[in-house]
């Protein structure tokens, strides 16, 4: 099994906020409902010691074009397969920060026992926006902090795409039901897409108007070593025992 930690899925009983946005996608059909939401990993802890040197993300946004289900399983009538995808008639943008925990997606399925299940959600770059776009700080060596800008276009790559593959322990079957109904949280540790960038290479980075711009054409040496990153993480594998 793949094991990545770019980016984490909890699996969670309650967490997810009631705020004020609009109502979740429900996609699929089925008396079982399962939650599943977007958020930034806030990888400091609230007494830890903030780095003066370093990549630090806050906030950011994902646009998303459509998403996709499929399922395999066994019922009374034997093993079954079944796919659904939706696409959104207006581009759907996930804005998130350090603490946002929202419900982003709904799945509907039937209850039951499940061998596999697959949620894929389609990135897509919309209205000049880029598909990833995340803000943060970058910390240099001398103390200084100066304000960093990822922008990602994707111009619907594939390989872009965010997968999260539900399946049972040593391959075995899972039941989901009304009680055994588990919350899925998608943890993007976007710092760690910096990983294997050293300190001095984005000290010495071309800045614009005060902010290290990390884009395609912007700084694209650094850009390309994080796509590769963002890439080999992007599919996502979760036991449930």
């Amino acid at each position: 099994m793949k094991n990545y930690q770019l980016v984490t899925i909890a699996v969670l009983v309650s967490l997810f906020s009631c705020g004020e946005k609009e109502e979740p996608v429900a996609i699929g059909s089925g008396d079982i409902q399962l939650g599943i939401g977007v958020k930034l990993s806030n990888s400091s802890t609230p007494n830890g010691r903030i780095l003066e040197q370093g990549v630090r993300i806050t906030s950011g946004f994902l646009q998303v074009k459509e998403v996709e289900l499929e399922v395999e399983g066994r019922d009374d009538n034997g093993e079954f397969e079944r796919e659904v995808s939706y696409r959104f008639p207006e581009i759907k943008k996930i804005n998130f920060d350090e603490f946002s925990s929202d419900v982003d997606f709904f799945i509907n399925i039937e209850s039951g026992n499940y061998e596999e299940i697959e949620f894929e959600i389609d990135l897509i770059d919309h209205r000049s926006e880029p598909s990833i776009f995340l803000e943060g700080t970058f910390g240099k060596s001398d103390g200084s902090t100066i304000p960093l800008r990822l922008e990602v276009y994707g111009d619907d790559d594939d390989d872009l795409d965010f997968e999260l593959e539900l399946e049972g322990d040593d391959d075995k079957l899972f039941y989901i039901d009304e009680i055994n109904n588990p919350l899925a949280l998608m943890e993007i540790n976007a710092e760690n897409w910096f990983s294997g960038i050293s300190q001095s290479e984005l000290e010495d980075a071309e800045f614009t108007d005060g902010v290290l711009v990390i884009s395609r054409d912007i700084n694209s040496s650094i850009y390309y070593r994080i796509l590769k990153k963002i890439e080999e993480s992007s599919d996502i594998e979760l036991e449930l025992n």
